[in-house]
């Protein structure tokens, strides 16, 4: 049996971790937008405001997507921490594949939804103000944004869960046995 760490120093790692998680999507927002910004640069000068920043467009939309991305990272590392710690069959490489299966689901799924149902009217507010097509790249934009949410979210809430308890008889569990015979003094 090995010795467990100090409760501390697991404590420090967690919590290292948790910052990776979170600086690593944020590296990855930062990119990400920076792919949006060329789709639709109206989305971030009038939709996010970046018409109003002293910074240069490319890293105005680079530091948005980093900022937007640091709470991702962190619950998809915390939630994940959490499951790691209740479960010996937590696997991280499935938790992450699970997540980025529900993140490409929606978005392919919210674009297109946003640019057909324009819920928020922005093809009629911008008639006049925005050259033809725009709305509807502002629209898609909008949409892959809210699709990275929706993605993640829903990964980690159908994910999130404990896993469930594996019944084992334990007339026929060889681990259960050992462990009653040490109980007993027998090797």
């Amino acid at each position: 049996m090995r010795p467990r760490p100090p409760a501390s120093s697991t404590r420090a790692r967690e919590h290292l971790a948790i910052l990776a998680g979170a600086l690593a999507a944020g590296a990855c927002g930062a990119l990400f937008d920076q792919v949006t910004g060329t789709i639709s640069p109206e989305y971030f000068l009038d939709g996010k405001g970046l018409a109003a920043s002293s910074l240069p467009f490319r890293l105005a939309v680079a530091w948005t997507g980093f900022r937007g991305g640091l709470p991702l990272g962190a619950l998809v590392t915390g939630v994940g921490l959490l499951r790691a710690a209740r479960s010996d069959r937590f696997s991280w490489r499935s938790w992450l594949v699970r997540i980025m299966a529900a993140l490409a689901a929606a978005l392919a799924l919210c674009p297109a939804a946003m640019a057909a149902l324009d819920p928020f009217g922005v093809r009629e507010a911008s008639l006049g103000a925005w050259p033809r097509g725009t709305a509807t790249r502002y629209l898609v934009c909008c949409g892959i944004h809210a699709g990275v949410y929706l993605g993640v979210l829903v990964g980690v809430l159908l994910e999130g869960r404990s896993a469930p308890a594996a019944s084992v008889d334990p007339s026929t569990d060889s681990s259960a046995k050992r462990r009653g015979h040490q109980h007993d003094g027998v090797a």
